[in-house]
């Protein structure tokens, strides 16, 4: 009786003591304040400078630099959007480690109200064998039962009651969508490379996830499904390197020449992807993602050969939802493109490029291609070898295609693996 008579005493001190604690107080009655200068800001400064100096060692090009080659940089616009990148990947990690405590969190927490709920039972069975009077078995039932409460309250709450899956995926969503906006961005200074960061690191606070959820109630049981879709996200990227959307400016590099009356790159760019806005969006990162799906510069202005391209990477990529192959990438389409960065020279689409990237899969495909008759075995597993023959075996199948006649496509690998089948 004694233990839990102490067990009682324990927690309504640890209440007494959570209600003395300045932080709340200071909040409640100031809020944030209204002086600019605040205690923490030169160590913030410092702590700044520092984590700054760590990501610009991640995001240099050289394994294993030195700090020395970070300290005192000014970086360029290139290198901020690296130092960006490396940031976020450092907020990845964190979030991760957070959301796995997050699932650990809610496994144990019904245990341990369990065993307090388990505890009050025993107590007051024990009292009753005892021939303890009502009063203190109530006493002790109250006591009990507010302490369970208590630590419900605390302990308890929407990141906690809600599905795990719900809290990630969100998160995860929010991550993807924040990371796809970005690549849009020109970052050009420290100020707006901490302030994306800032925001990019706020998708994983627990008030950003609950109003989340939260607002995605109100507004499905206010306006319905429909109306989600088009519902902003509560953290994005919206306001990060705004003045960036500069208008377009001739690239003589690509472009050439300018005439008057000449159709401007802008106006064939955005046939290429879904969601191109010319007023919005930069040469760059449209020609980013024409890198990374293999298409050489001399090409970016000839739609035939982009097209081509899209659609053997999409007959890979969307091969489960035909109705997705369009021959214009959608956004799911340019965050796997643009996981891998500008092509090497040795793959001519995208599709090349994640089907035939080991020696393995070349041989395999150089074996399928000796099948056929026309244009002799091939012995080589380097590309460059086999596209003599590849154009032969497309004509050979009756698969020509002037755009890209030497190219392996999901359709040429689809026709050789039915050919294989006894």
């Amino acid at each position: 009786m004694r233990g839990v008579l102490n067990l009682i005493l324990g927690l309504l001190a640890a209440l007494g003591l959570a209600g003395c604690d300045t932080t709340d107080s200071r909040y409640f009655r100031y809020g944030i304040g209204t002086n600019l200068y605040s205690d923490d800001i030169v160590q913030t400064t410092q702590f700044q400078d520092v984590y700054l100096t760590e990501l610009c060692r991640q995001a240099m090009p050289v394994v294993s630099t030195n700090e020395a080659q970070c300290v005192g940089l000014a970086p360029t616009p290139p290198t901020w959007n690296l130092i960006v990148q490396a940031g976020m990947n450092d907020v990845d990690r964190r979030c991760d480690s957070y959301l796995a405590w997050l699932d650990d969190r809610r496994r144990t927490n019904s245990a341990v109200l369990k065993e307090l709920g388990d505890a009050a039972v025993a107590a007051q069975g024990i009292m009753r064998v005892t021939g303890v009077g009502a009063n203190p078995i109530t006493l002790a039932g109250l006591a009990f039962g507010f302490a369970a409460n208590t630590f419900t309250n605390v302990n308890s709450r929407l990141l906690l009651e809600v599905d795990k899956t719900t809290v990630q995926t969100l998160v995860l969503r929010r991550r993807d969508q924040f990371r796809f906006d970005m690549a849009r961005k020109v970052i050009t200074d420290r100020p707006t490379a901490v302030y994306a960061l800032r925001q990019y690191l706020t998708i994983c606070t627990p008030f950003a996830i609950e109003t989340e959820i939260n607002t995605t109630v109100t507004v499905f049981q206010q306006a319905g499904g429909a109306v989600l879709d088009r519902t902003p996200a509560l953290i994005n990227s919206e306001t990060v390197a705004l003045r960036t959307t500069a208008p377009y400016t001739p690239d003589t590099r690509v472009d050439g020449p300018r005439q008057t009356g000449e159709i401007k790159p802008a106006d064939i760019y955005k046939g290429y992807l879904e969601s191109f806005n010319p007023k919005a969006d930069s040469m760059s990162y449209v020609e980013g993602v024409l890198a990374a799906l293999c298409v050489p510069k001399s090409d970016y202005l000839k739609p035939a050969q982009v097209t081509a391209r899209i659609v053997a990477f999409e007959k890979w990529f969307d091969q489960d939802d035909p109705s997705k192959i369009t021959g214009r990438l959608g956004r799911g389409e340019i965050i796997e493109l643009n996981r891998y960065g500008a092509c090497p020279a040795e793959y001519r689409n995208a599709y090349e490029r994640r089907e035939l990237a080991s020696d393995g899969q070349r041989k395999e495909f150089a074996e399928f291609l000796s099948r056929v008759s026309d244009g002799g075995p091939v012995t080589s597993t380097r590309l460059s070898d086999m596209r003599s023959k590849i154009k032969a075996v497309r004509r050979s199948l009756r698969m020509e295609d002037p755009v890209i006649p030497d190219q392996a496509t999901p359709d040429l690998l689809d026709r050789l693996q039915e050919l294989r089948k006894p």
